[in-house]
């Protein structure tokens, strides 16, 4: 059992009234943790709910090469295992501390129960849990925009001018699906050309060699009316909320 001022580090019940917090403070329990420490594996029982008083704490996801990747850091007032107030869940992340860390512990089952016998200190404290879900995967998308590919699945990014359709050598254009604009290729990667439009920002790829369209026209040459993607492009549009 923890104090209720101790749970007042954390955002996730702070709408219940003293006597509700009073109810969830007799779950918890806190733990000091020295830096560079696993907190959570990924993959095991999601078993407890965890808010970060102290510290900092680093989310580390396994990429398909087995390493451990980074994706975000948190701090004090953060909470993470979230997943330990849904039924029979695994954790989707590892945690590991940065610094030395004051969290406090709660027993995923012993919450889920007074959540069911509790609905209104159920409902309040899953609506934040939900809040943060979607702030964090707002957060990861927003980093992704400007990372269309993850680096240790990239070829080399070639130096050599992208290859052309016609008898000129200068660097292709393709029409953006999204508003017509033609734009030239910002990078090639893994025999895709991959495009930026200027004009909408929408981010869109082209297989290398692919008819795409004609070459960017010389002051000789004149675009061929009508030209237009072809079958093998795909293409991303940024959200527009």
């Amino acid at each position: 059992m923890i104090e209720i001022d101790d749970l007042k580090c954390c955002r996730i019940f702070l709408d219940l009234n003293e006597r509700e917090m009073a109810e969830v403070a007799k779950l918890a329990t806190v733990e000091k943790r020295g830096a560079g420490s696993r907190v959570i594996t990924e993959g095991t029982n999601a078993a407890a709910l965890y808010m970060l008083k102290e510290g900092k704490v680093a989310i580390r996801m396994t990429s398909r090469s087995g390493h451990e990747v980074v994706i975000d850091e948190l701090g004090p007032g953060d909470v993470f295992g979230w997943s330990a107030v849904l039924d029979h869940q695994l954790f989707k992340a590892a945690i590991w501390t940065v610094e030395d860390c004051t969290l406090i512990v709660m027993d995923g089952v012993k919450l889920r129960q007074l959540f069911e016998a509790n609905n209104h200190i159920g409902y309040r404290a899953v609506r934040v849990v939900a809040d943060i879900i979607a702030s964090r995967l707002e957060g990861l998308r927003a980093r992704l925009v400007d990372q269309p590919f993850s680096q240790e699945y990239l070829a080399p990014v070639r130096t050599s001018s992208v290859p052309v359709t016609g008898e000129k050598s200068e660097m292709r254009s393709m029409k953006c699906p999204e508003c017509s604009t033609g734009n030239r290729p910002f990078s090639v990667v893994n025999e895709t050309e991959q495009y930026r439009c200027k004009s909408c920002g929408m981010v869109y790829y082209s297989p290398v060699g692919c008819e795409t369209g004609p070459a960017v026209p010389s002051a000789d040459k004149k675009p061929e009316p009508g030209a237009s993607l072809g079958a093998n492009w795909s293409a991303s549009t940024p959200s527009r909320d």
